[in-house]
């Protein structure tokens, strides 16, 4: 059951980073200099991000929870609640801001194909690329940021700093010498009683 989990999660990392890397190269290599091929090339972006981005962070945080269930002793360390809230960060950028301002870039990018947005006049188009420019640069961004948090907690999970002191101080488990001097602690006493004067 948890190895399973851990190759779930493993794959989902996996997967979450393929695509955000895939999607940041075809967002710096398409400009919109021919509208049709810019447009068909945001579709295809925002098909792939519906179809694995969102899928693959979904499973990445479920398969991270259910990990830290199925053992108990990864509750108390640190740096596994610093990867998970990376992954929570991970979602609400993704959710909040990336795939809003890709929708809406893919939009602009709809509207350039039929000629409303980008303009072959010279006159017209830098006023009418504004919009589209801005939501390109504030999709990048977070895109950028996302993909840096991924390498952040790949980090966190390779190399499992302490973080500090653990939440709870575990019990300490009775050594040998203990044992061996519980049982001579509870006769010690008994020698030591005078013996009672039979009249």
């Amino acid at each position: 059951m948890r190895h399973g989990l851990l190759w779930l999660h493993l794959a989902s990392v996996g997967a979450l980073g393929g695509s955000m890397l895939v999607l940041l190269v075809l967002a710096d290599v398409a400009e919109p200099i021919s509208p049709l091929t810019f447009g068909a090339v945001r579709q295809a972006m925002s098909v792939a991000s519906s179809a694995v981005l969102v899928p693959a962070l979904l499973l990445m945080l479920v398969t991270g929870f259910l990990l830290v269930v199925a053992r108990p002793t990864l509750i108390d360390a640190r740096w596994v609640w610093a990867k998970a809230a990376i992954g929570v960060l991970i979602a609400g950028l993704a959710f909040l801001h990336v795939i809003p301002q890709s929708n809406r870039a893919t939009s602009y990018a709809v509207q350039s194909a039929a000629g409303s947005v980008i303009q072959s006049a010279a006159g017209g188009a830098a006023g009418a690329r504004a919009p589209l420019d801005a939501a390109l640069a504030a999709e990048r961004r977070g895109r950028w940021i996302n993909l840096l948090l991924v390498l952040g907690a790949l980090a966190i999970a390779v190399r499992r700093p302490r973080l500090g002191a653990p939440l709870r101080t575990p019990l300490r488990s009775p050594t040998p010498v203990d044992a061996v001097a519980a049982p001579a602690a509870s006769v010690a006493p008994a020698a030591t009683e005078p013996a009672q004067r039979v009249d």
